[in-house]
């Protein structure tokens, strides 16, 4: 055997050194690159129709990105089908969590327990599910109480139809929300319940507007060729975006007479500018942005440190009746401009 120079075993020693040294960098680099990206979100949306759809995902991805996660989205479309089989195919791809905004209710029946099976954290907002959140897989519903929302607008009505008729008293129609989403159940529930100790009152033909501005406006469209001039005092959306498309109808059919009695749901930034125009009455904001509590929610779930797994957002009500009131909403306008968004 021939024999190592010292030499040359110091040169095999350097190098040996030199080769663990950057194995062990980039071994190093794998890893903080993996924690930049250690967690996988992935968001069921209902719709992307809408300003409030569109800033509900702005909102989502950045709050999922700032917290060091991917951020994967699939959009339904307005179709509970498609998004039932997008829960599938998002769940296929074992992500940490799973965010679904339902389109509708009764059909996704099934997610918790899909949910369950796959072993994968969900977190359900805006719009409910059956079943029970904080069981289970199911930490936590996130949502706004829309039958408090439904409260608010139905005694804002009472107000604007008393001023304008002298008493509690007039004929409505009413552009609903998606048949079948909670939302749209729930607010119809709080109507019913300020609307049933006004007989009065009364709501005379109703459509589907989608919660969307161009199903808003044939909505309103159709049910201004029944109602004629005289036979309806003012109309209820519930949301802005189908109460624009209404005024748009409204124009459209030389029925201005019906302004302001006009009330929406969002507080969007194009929904109090038409307050501001003298087009509608009220509006009480439905926030969109649902990342950040979800992204609490999901820690607080992990740490078990969560109290209760149903989350309410707040409201703020907007209604044109003053000098005081038009400055507030010009101010909300202002502030949504100086964010960048529409909704809200």
């Amino acid at each position: 055997m021939s024999r190592v120079s010292r030499n040359q075993l110091a040169a095999v020693s350097g190098s040996l050194a030199l080769l663990l040294a950057a194995t062990a960098c980039g071994a190093q680099a794998g890893a903080n690159t993996a924690d930049a990206k250690a967690c996988t979100v992935a968001y069921s949306q209902g719709s992307l129709s809408g300003e409030w759809r569109v800033e509900n995902s702005r909102d989502m991805k950045e709050s999922v990105e700032a917290a060091g996660c991917k951020f994967i989205q699939v959009s339904a479309n307005d179709d509970v089908a498609k998004q039932l089989q997008d829960i599938n195919d998002l769940l296929a791809k074992k992500p940490d969590l799973l965010v679904v905004a339902p389109v509708q209710s009764a059909p996704l029946a099934t997610v918790p327990a899909l949910a369950e099976t796959a072993n994968i954290p969900l977190i359900v907002v805006d719009r409910s599910i059956p079943g029970t959140p904080g069981t289970g897989q199911w930490k936590s519903f996130i949502t706004i109480d829309f039958i408090e929302t439904g409260v608010k607008v139905g005694e804002s009505v009472v107000k604007g139809l008393t001023k304008k008729n002298g008493s509690p008293k007039g004929n409505l129609i009413h552009i609903t929300g998606t048949t079948g989403a909670s939302p749209a159940i729930d607010e119809q529930k709080g109507l019913d319940q300020v609307f049933s100790k006004y007989p009065d009152i009364k709501i005379v033909g109703s459509c589907d507007g989608k919660y969307a501005a161009e199903p808003g406006r044939k909505c309103a469209e159709d049910l201004l060729q029944r109602f004629g001039p005289g036979q309806i005092d003012g109309l209820i959306a519930d949301n802005d975006e189908s109460a624009l498309g209404a005024i748009q109808a409204i124009k459209a059919a030389g029925r201005t007479e019906l302004f302001p009695m006009i009330w929406g749901k969002d507080a969007q930034r194009t929904g109090l500018e038409a307050m501001l125009a003298g087009e509608m009455y009220y509006s009480i904001s439905t926030p969109p942005q649902f990342g950040k509590t979800t992204m609490e929610t999901w820690e607080k779930s992990k740490e078990g440190s969560l109290s209760d797994p149903v989350i309410l957002l707040p409201k703020t009500e907007y209604q044109i009746d003053s000098p005081a009131d038009k400055e507030r909403i010009q101010k909300r306008i202002d502030e949504l401009k100086a964010l960048g968004i529409v909704c809200c």
